[in-house]
């Protein structure tokens, strides 16, 4: 399975698992799928009410038309059948997935699924070549789409659990992004797991850069170590969030 380095806010390349070509056409079958049923649906319901066509019927195949669009909007990066493969689609900077980003990729879905080029459909092909799993919408918006974590847990969120009495210590987190605070979590996860700083005593220079990062963000200095204040900048925004 390929990875993604993906740059966030604070800087730091954090390695994302790329979705398959296999899981894309799987959800892509199970979105027509869905559509299909929508579409009997509708034949039935005016075929049971003997209803002739008149052009307002129309109007209750525009959620076909628009449907990866409106979920990909309105269902952060994802379709029914990117739910159920486990995948997303999301910005290639890290970045926050807004409507013009999905307009693209819904727009450009005409380019990538009904061109051809010697019997492979561009958007495919594309996937294939290019390297960071993107169709020709992807490139457009510059998105790709990512696995998300399987069991959906809480460490994709910016959650961390805080005393009942907690006493927030910097009320500057209020600077600070939902992104920026998961940023913040995987960076803390990822130098928890390297023991070749711990074992010396020497804070990560992942953990240095992004505290650097934080500070500079929030607009404040302090003399907390770099770890604990980072893990108090996430219980401080959990703590003026919960």
């Amino acid at each position: 399975m390929e990875n993604l380095s993906i740059s966030t806010t604070q800087n730091v390349s954090i390695d994302y698992q790329l979705a398959s070509v296999g899981d894309r056409i799987f959800a892509y079958i199970i979105d027509g799928f869905i559509q299909f049923i929508y579409i009997l649906i509708i034949i039935f319901a005016f075929a049971v009410f003997d209803r002739e066509p008149e052009w307002w019927i129309s109007l209750f195949f525009l959620p076909v038309i628009f449907y990866h669009l409106l979920c990909e909007a309105f269902l952060n990066g994802q379709s029914f059948g990117k739910m159920m493969l486990k995948i997303k689609a999301s910005k290639i900077d890290g970045g926050e997935l807004r409507f013009i980003d999905c307009f693209l990729r819904w727009i450009f879905r005409l380019v990538d699924f009904s061109l051809p080029i010697g019997g492979v459909l561009v958007g495919l092909l594309t996937i294939i070549i290019g390297g960071k799993g993107q169709r020709v919408g992807d490139i457009v918006a510059k998105t790709t789409v990512l696995k998300i974590n399987p069991k959906g847990s809480l460490n994709q969120t910016a959650f961390v659990q805080i005393e009942a009495d907690y006493q927030p210590i910097y009320p500057e987190v209020s600077k600070l992004s939902d992104l920026d605070m998961q940023t913040i979590k995987e960076v803390l996860i990822i130098a928890n797991k390297n023991n070749e700083y711990s074992s010396i005593g020497a804070p990560h220079p992942l953990v240095i850069k992004t505290k650097e990062v934080v500070l500079k963000k929030m607009n404040i200095t302090t003399k907390e170590p770099a770890k604990e204040f980072l893990n108090t900048v996430l219980k401080d925004y959990n703590y003026y969030h919960q």
